[in-house]
């Protein structure tokens, strides 16, 4: 029962801190109060729309919980950001995302403790059923395309930015733009070749993503090796989605 907590309020986690939340509302979060709280309700509002095929009075007290964890933890990010105890930096980043994480845990450990009940859940897999499909396993795949899109494109972003090596900004923010595209087809590709056993053909995905730079790779050992690094960190996304998720 757990895996179907983690599943649905995973889902609204991605959704809510990564696909609803604008860049303009990360920034302003940082610096003005009132952006964390703006955030924390379109988080609770975006929990609740997740929620709305199995909602019952249980799941509504758990995306308040929800939302109010959320709001305690940037609250707190705030206020060290705000008295400079902290920068922004990747592994502010990193460390923020592990909490929230760490708290979805923790509800949805404490739901299957207390047997917290999932609300029409019934109607939704006959309605699957009639399409052939299973509902955990449809949540399943949602969590690992949205977690493999935009949360991994900044994850990756972050992790790195120590290494990137330094060049024109017009020339970064270029990079970046068709890098997140690219990286996401690229993870997109790999695991639709993994769902079905086909471990090999994913080297040509890495071939044909390194012809493209292969004259950057050759002339800079820097930007190889970054290169490198970003493209490990891409793989290891989705084989780890893959075998903790999927299988």
């Amino acid at each position: 029962m757990i895996t179907k907590y983690l599943l649905i309020f995973g889902i609204a986690h991605l959704l809510g801190d990564f696909y609803f939340q604008t860049e303009k509302m990360a920034r302003e979060k940082e610096i003005k109060y009132k952006g964390v709280l703006f955030h924390c309700a379109e988080y609770f509002v975006v929990t609740l729309l997740v929620v709305l095929p199995v909602f019952s009075f249980d799941m509504m007290i758990a995306s308040l919980y929800t939302a109010l964890a959320h709001l305690v933890i940037d609250t707190v990010k705030y206020l060290l950001l705000a008295t400079k105890k902290i920068r922004k930096s990747g592994r502010v980043f990193v460390a923020d995302q592990c909490v929230h994480v760490f708290s979805i845990f923790m509800l949805a450990s404490f739901m299957t403790y207390r047997n917290f009940s999932i609300g029409h859940i019934g109607i939704v897999n006959r309605m699957l059923n009639l399409y052939g499909y299973d509902a955990e396993m449809l949540a399943k795949w949602l969590f690992v395309i949205f977690i493999n899109h935009k949360p991994a494109n900044i994850l990756i972003q972050n992790l790195l930015g120590v290494y990137k090596p330094k060049t024109e900004d017009k020339i970064i923010k270029a990079d970046n733009k068709i890098g997140r595209k690219i990286g996401t087809i690229e993870r997109f590709i790999m695991l639709a070749f993994l769902s079905v056993n086909q471990y090999t053909a994913m080297g040509f995905v890495l071939t044909a993503k390194s012809i493209a730079r292969y004259d950057k790779i050759t002339k800079d050992e820097k930007f190889a090796e970054y290169y490198l690094l970003g493209t490990l960190v891409s793989t290891l996304s989705v084989v780890l989605c893959k075998q903790l998720i999927l299988s």
